[in-house]
């Protein structure tokens, strides 16, 4: 692993691995192997590879296991019902546990794919033999189990001590503001104005509203976290899908798919195959888990504007998620880009700005640059998109505008799909992203200015997990306590 943040986690990792190195069965042996022993053989054969998929932790000790942050604050939540001895711990463990183990599964299939050669352990085996794991496991593992889930911070606190962090980051917090001063004031343009601005090229879907009582009809396991069919996601996704509007100046601006001529090969992005990427998530805000459903689309790349642009570079990507209440409604959005940079909140009205403590220092907090937004418009929203730099301009209702005949459509795909990519020679399949949750290729000469502030190659596109969100504080994309830290619901 190239990847120093990861650095301890990888060490356990091995080091379970090691453990068992002397016993790994050979490949006359894989019959006959213990289930353990497969799983052992498989992620070493990953590992030889470097094919792992960083979406989620490995959890050492159960090789059938991964994390994100939801896992680490469901564990404690289980915690929490065990000690309060109300009857619903066993629940809130078999489906902690059956969560972890949807992580591994969607890791491991991408793993297997993007393996050069086929493992002599197939895919349908190691499978098998996880969930054999898994269903083995009781109310009794819980004090190990949660002991062993952990996921590592996005922040590099050695860059930060050798950067003299307390010192420089009162610069990067100047250097914010000022962007903030050059970029939010285009939240107050009217639509006329923007539209004044160059050529817009819009992309949307076929949207099909979701009611309340279709919202409310899908299953939930409980932890109270949406668990749809296949069909209610994508019905879920289309009902809140944003239009996006991009003011295009030239094939930069043209939003396509992210494709891989070749194994090891940098990827391009197809502007001929337009497309939005989508995953369901859950935050925890207000006392209860609520749906998430994150958008992204991807750009050829930031172009240079000048010799040193510390900002230009191969792709850039922005990112649109909604948060939805307990009914289905819209209540709360939030941006990035693909590297993290540039969070916006766009809370709905009838929700409540709360006090952070970072909202008296240096640090970067709930930028607002709209103010409190109908939820109508969350529901329902059109992204205005600038050119070059592809920040996000202004949020829109759909009926501010007028109809436009010359739509682009957008193909609708997971995100996961990005974890497993057909290679244009047809020699199989590779990962957009490398064993560190990196996309090739990205970095920007910015990781050169802002090393000292922690985040690994600042500028990089990177993979759903690694979002580290803020240069001066902490503060991840994917923190299911993010929001709960600034909003409460009124």
């Amino acid at each position: 692993m190239k990847s120093v943040l990861r650095l301890g986690s990888l060490m356990l990792g091995l080091a379970v691995l090691s453990a068992c190195a002397g016993q790994q069965p050979k490949i006359a042996d894989i019959e006959t192997a213990t289930c353990a022993e497969k799983l052992d053989y498989a992620a070493l054969r990953v590992s030889e590879a470097d094919v792992q998929n960083a979406v989620a932790s490995r959890v050492p000790g159960y090789p059938f296991l991964r994390a994100n942050r939801n896992s680490v604050l469901m564990s404690a939540q289980v915690g929490e019902a065990l000690k309060a001895g109300d009857g619903s711990g066993e629940k809130l463990f078999a489906d902690w546990v059956a969560q972890m183990r949807g992580l591994d599964r969607e890791a491991r299939f991408a793993e297997m794919r993007n393996l050069p050669l086929a493992p002599s352990v197939t895919l349908a085996a190691q499978e098998a033999c996880a969930e054999q794991l898994a269903d083995g496991l009781s109310i009794e593992d819980y004090d190990d189990l949660s002991t062993a889930v952990f996921v590592p911070d996005d922040y590099l606190d050695f860059q930060r001590i050798a950067g003299f962090y307390p010192l420089t980051a009162f610069a990067a917090h100047f250097g914010y503001e000022g962007w903030k001063r050059d970029n939010l004031q285009s939240f107050d343009l009217s639509i006329s104005d923007l539209e004044a601005m160059g050529d817009w090229q819009v992309y949307d879907l076929s949207r099909d509203a979701l009611n309340v009582a279709e919202f409310r009809a899908i299953a939930r396991n409980s932890f109270g976290r949406l668990m749809p069919s296949d069909a209610e996601l994508l019905a879920l996704v289309r009902s809140y899908a944003p239009e996006i509007r991009v003011r295009t100046e030239s094939a930069s601006d043209r939003i396509g798919r992210p494709v891989l001529a070749a194994r090891n090969a940098i990827s391009k992005v197809d502007v001929t195959a337009p497309t939005m990427f989508y995953r369901l998530g859950h935050t925890y805000l207000d006392g209860a888990w609520l749906p998430q459903i994150t958008y992204s689309v991807w750009f050829p790349e930031r172009p240079k504007q000048r010799m040193f642009d510390i900002l230009a570079g191969h792709f850039d990507a922005l990112v649109w998620r909604v948060t939805l209440d307990r009914d289905g409604s819209a209540i709360l959005a939030d941006s990035i880009h693909g590297c993290g940079c540039y969070h916006m909140f766009f809370p709905g009205e009838g929700m409540e700005r709360i006090a952070a403590p970072e909202d008296g220092d240096i640090r970067e907090t709930a930028e607002m640059p709209a103010g409190l937004v109908p939820r109508e418009t969350l529901a329902k929203p059109i992204l205005w998109v600038d050119a070059i730099s592809h920040h996000l301009l202004k949020v829109s209702a759909q009926d501010e505008v007028g109809h436009e005949e010359a739509n682009i459509a957008l193909d609708l795909l997971q995100d996961q799909t990005l974890y497993s990519i057909a290679l244009g020679d047809g020699s199989g399949y590779a990962s957009l992203y490398d064993e560190d949750g990196f996309v090739p290729g990205t970095d920007r000469l910015e990781r050169f200015i802002l090393w000292p502030m922690g985040i690994e190659r600042p500028g990089a596109m990177r993979q759903w997990g690694h979002h580290a969100t803020a240069f001066v504080g902490r503060r991840h994309f994917d923190d299911p306590l993010m929001l709960d830290r600034y909003f409460k619901i009124r």
